[in-house]
Order: structure tokens, then sequence, then C-alpha cells
């Protein structure tokens, strides 16, 4: 059967959009390492007396919530706090101490998929590679390998070393098939109960109406050298008449095509075509959900055609309706190929770092000169500047207060050129959250910050200013305050560097995620809105959220999320069994 509409479909368990460590801490995971308690002897005494009741047990059956109790850190999700406590015991007080707890290879594999838009490691591939990690080089590391810092001697680490880090961990932990790289999640949909009861009546109304004359086995055609070429909704209904003691059918597409013509430009084709016409499902036969487990002879009757082997009979399964709650479209960046996937559980890993924040400016903000990336800042100015004859260029404007404006402006100032630095609010002490003597480069911006241009070369600070506006024509800019003072600077770039946030896009746009409705989603101050205690997504079915989008903005506390999600999958399948 040949459709516009026709793409490989696939169905998984999980699927996990991100494959940054979040999604890199899940696959390992829901690969079947989990970890286990192997000492009690923790400094928080409380802790360790919760510990005894788990000792050599896996945290997956611990009592979670209990064990988490009283933990307090630099995370707002309980179980990223216990599990960063036993993985690095009061780390945060200087306190060097082996793991309390050692992951094994002793769960389920649950067939899941990672998706991504690059390498594994997520944004990590899209830092300065120079710039220094705000966490100790050792808390880069996800269970099971070690990050070894070689950055000559520092103790945070090299964005480029960590980038390597994520990459090789996939390797070595033999999880690269469970990843599929360099795709874009263009839609995500949810499957509503209701919907899905429609289309099973709908299904067994048309296999009803079905004539007997024209049922036909395929199983009499498959040995011969001229096989009349299959048909996946064919093979399918073959499955469910064989598994009512009566003949296949074959004669089924062209009613199937009359039906799906009425309704050509419904909403809900697509999810239609994927669960009503039963488009073909790749599935682990040895999945971890018990209900879709089948005996010798049940594996038997599903011969489905396998559209990515050139009509090859393979075994397979038809799912049962409850499987499916999500649907995922997907394109891949460099084949330009369409998949759809269709899963039980949905969680979303792909951090908050996609779009960049912007500032209404008079003039536009499409201009090739103006910049929210530093990485395309700095290739312009290694690479474009590099062939012009100048002798120096124009100053850079520096938009921002935070972190990655203090990065840019030592980005310039190392290759000499001049920083006209704007910033809305005077600076805060740093002390409280970035010590000095572990973050010298950030004290010294911030110094720069305060005391204006008189004691540092090639930087000017323009504090309570913003950009306002851009000429184009004459290449300059428009730096405005509070009161309506302005002025307008000539500059060879300017670069926009105010927070950044989630591409959700493929999100229904109804959407309804975050605690605070009228702002936009935010790693600190406005998070997806989550169980704490096992990252369910309120108010959605089988939909999770991990890492930055819930919350946790250290990888040292990523594995946690990872836990709290593979517990909860654990127990409610274990619900669903008995």
């Amino acid at each position: 059967m040949k459709s516009e509409f026709q793409q490989e479909t696939i169905h998984k368990e999980v699927v996990v959009i991100g494959n940054g460590p979040s999604g890199i801490a899940l696959s390992y995971m829901l690969s079947g390492n989990l970890p286990f308690i192997t000492s009690t002897s923790h400094p928080d005494e409380m802790l360790a007396t919760r510990l005894t009741t788990a000792v050599n047990q896996s945290l997956i059956d611990a009592d979670l919530d209990f064990l988490s109790t009283g933990l307090e850190g630099r995370s707002t999700n309980p179980i990223s706090l216990l599990l960063d406590a036993l993985l690095h015991p009061c780390a945060d007080v200087g306190i060097n101490m082996e793991p309390l707890v050692e992951f094994m290879k002793s769960g389920r594999e649950i067939d899941h998929v990672v998706l991504g838009k690059g390498l594994p490691g997520g944004s990590w591939h899209k830092m300065d590679p120079q710039i220094l990690t705000l966490s100790l080089g050792s808390w880069m590391s996800l269970p099971g390998i070690p990050f070894q810092s070689t950055d000559s001697g520092e103790r945070r680490a090299y964005a480029s070393s960590v980038a390597q880090y994520y990459v090789k961990y996939v390797d070595e932990m033999k999880l690269s098939k469970f990843f599929r790289n360099n795709v874009l999640v263009s839609m995500v949909r949810p499957v509503e109960t209701l919907r899905k009861i429609d289309i099973v009546k709908e299904d067994r109304n048309w296999v009803q109406k079905i004539d007997a004359n024209d049922r036909m086995s395929l199983c009499t055609t498959i040995g011969t050298k001229n096989k009349p070429k299959k048909c996946i909704i064919s093979n399918a209904i073959n499955y469910i008449w064989n598994r009512s003691g009566k003949r296949d059918c074959s004669k089924t597409c062209k009613k199937v095509r009359s039906q799906r013509t009425h309704n050509e430009h419904s909403p809900n084709r697509k999810i239609k075509e994927i669960l009503s016409e039963k488009h073909y499902m790749q599935c682990d036969l040895e999945s971890f959900d018990s209900n879709s487990s089948l005996s010798s002879s049940d594996s038997n009757n599903l011969n489905l055609v396998d559209p990515r082997r050139d009509g090859e009979i393979v075994p397979s399964r038809v799912h049962h309706e409850n499987d499916v709650n999500w649907i995922i479209e997907t394109h891949d960046l460099e084949s330009g190929k369409t998949t759809i996937y269709t899963c039980k559980y949905l969680i979303m890993a792909n951090g908050c770092h996609d779009v960049p924040n912007k500032l209404s400016i008079k003039g536009g903000d499409d201009q090739d000169w103006l910049l929210y990336d530093l990485r395309a800042l700095e290739w312009c100015l290694d690479n474009k500047m590099n062939m012009q004859d100048t002798s120096r260029p124009d100053p850079v404007l520096v938009v921002g207060a935070g972190l990655s404006a203090a990065d840019a402006v030592i980005a310039l100032r190392g290759r000499n050129i001049h920083v006209l630095h704007a910033f809305r609010n005077k600076s805060a002490d740093l002390n409280r959250q970035l010590p000095e003597n572990m973050y010298p480069e950030y004290h010294k911006v911030h110094q720069m910050m305060q005391d204006g241009c008189s004691s540092y070369p090639f930087y000017t600070s323009y504090p309570e200013y913003t950009l306002t506006g851009i000429n184009q024509v004459e290449h300059t800019v428009i730096l405005s305050t509070k009161e309506g003072r302005s002025v307008e600077i000539k500059v060879s770039y300017a670069i926009v560097l105010i927070g950044s946030r989630p591409d959700l896009t493929f999100l229904p746009k109804s959407s309804d995620l975050t605690w605070k409705q009228a702002l936009p989603i935010d790693g600190k101050t406005n998070v997806v809105k989550t169980n704490k205690f096992n990252h369910r997504v309120e108010g959605y079915k089988n939909l999770y959220a991990v890492g930055t989008l819930a919350g946790d903005n250290f990888v040292r506390f990523i594995p946690g999320g990872a836990l709290a999600v593979v517990a909860d999958l654990y127990k409610r399948n274990q619900l669903d069994e008995t």
C-alpha cells in the first residue's frame, strides 16, 4: 500500500527525548544497570540509620521516599539529593569518600530509544571547548565510568573533555544501539484513552465486514519463488483471525483506504493511520512489560512484512491499544528520513539550552552581526576577521550579566578585542555561589563590571544599560537606561547572552507544563510541573521530565532523576502484572 503519509513506524516501551547526560543516565539504567547499597557508613547519621533498612538491596526496590527524608542540597528533587549523597558523600564540605552504592547489571533491559539532535552529550558539544566547568571534574562523571580530568591539573574540566567523555561513555557502556543521534523531534502527541477505544471499535467493525470469500492465507505463498506483494495491514488482520481460530485475510487494504478518504483532513488522521491501520511496529519481544509477553505459539502467528527488509517476513507482534500512549515524529538531519515512534512512556530529557532569549530591539534582531551564541561569535572572529586586512576590529558589544556573558568577555579580551559590556543590574556578590579560589576568572569579570573602564584595558562597562536599537547602515548599536539616557556606538559585532529556554515546539500548543503558566520554562525559576519523587509530569499520562527541565542543573544530580523515573517504571509494571 502506497501513501504519501506512509513512514517507518517503530514501537518502543520508552522514548527519551534528549541525548545529553540525562538521556545517557536514563539509558544506562533502562538497560538493566541498577544501584545497590553496599555500605551504611555515611557521615549523616540520620541517613546512615535509614540506609540500614535497604543495605545490599537495589534502590529500585527500596522506599526512596523514606530514604530521602530530610536531605537538603543544590537540588529540589529528593531522589536526586539521595543518590548524590550516596555517590558523593558530603562532597559539598570537601570530604572525599568512596561511593556507598554500586551499579550492577541485574535488572531487566527495557526496550527504549534515546533521540538527540547531535552527538551523545547534548549541549556540551555546543559550548566553547576551552570553558571550564562550574562543577569539579570528578562531578561530571556518570555511574560506571569515572571522569578522569587530564586538563593540566585543573580541578575543573574543559567543556571539550566533558563532551568527549559522554561520547566515550555511550560506546563503552554498549548503549549505542539505543541512541538515534542527529535526529530532530518535530511532533509529539498524546493518544487519549477514549480515542483509542473508538479506534479499536472501528477496527472491529471493518474486520467484521470482510467477506469470508475474500479471505486467503499468505502462508501458502511464503515459500514460493514468486511471492505476492505482502501488505502490513493484511498481515496484522491475519494475526487477528488466526488468534480467533479463523482463516486469515489479505484483501482489506481497499476497505481501509475507503474508510480513510472520508476523514482526509482530520487532525487525528496520522494517529488513526498508526493505530487503526496497524502499521508495522518494531518491538523487542523480551520487553520488560510482562503484559506484552508472547508464547512460542503466539509468536509463530506474528508474521509481518518488514518494510525495511524489502518485504521479508519477520516475526513481530501486534500491540495492545494500551501500549501506545504517545506518538513521536522525527526527522533525520542527515538523510531527511521521517520516522514515527510510538511508545507507552515518554521522557523529556532535552534540557533548557536550545533557544536563546532575545531582546525587543528597534531595527530588528535578524542582523548577521547580532549573535546569541558564543561559539558563533568566536567563529566569526577567528575566521572572517582573519581574512580582512584590518589592524584591529571595532569593539564587540556583550549584553548580559551572567556567567555566559562573563565567558564572552574573557574570550574577547583574550583576543585583544575591545569589549563593551552592557548589563541591566549591578552584579551581586559571587562568593556565596562561586568561591573566588575556585572561580578566579568570574570574580575578575565581576570586579571589572563594578570598576568600569578605569583600570582594565580592552574593557568598558555600561551598568544599568540595555540594547534597545540597531542601525544596520551605520553598524551601530543604541544603549539606553531606564531614565532615558542613550548612547550610540559603532561595533563590529553584538552578542546577547541573557539566558535560554528549552525547545518544546514539538508539544501541542495547549500544553501547560510549568508552575508559573504565564512565564516560559526556566531551569531555575520555572521548571516543569512534576511529582518530586517520581518525576511524572502533572496532568499528563505516562509523561516524565528529568534534568534541567525538572530543576537538576548540575550533572551530579542527574542520575538521581533517572533513578526516580526507572524505579517508578518498575513499580508501575509490577502493578500491571498483578
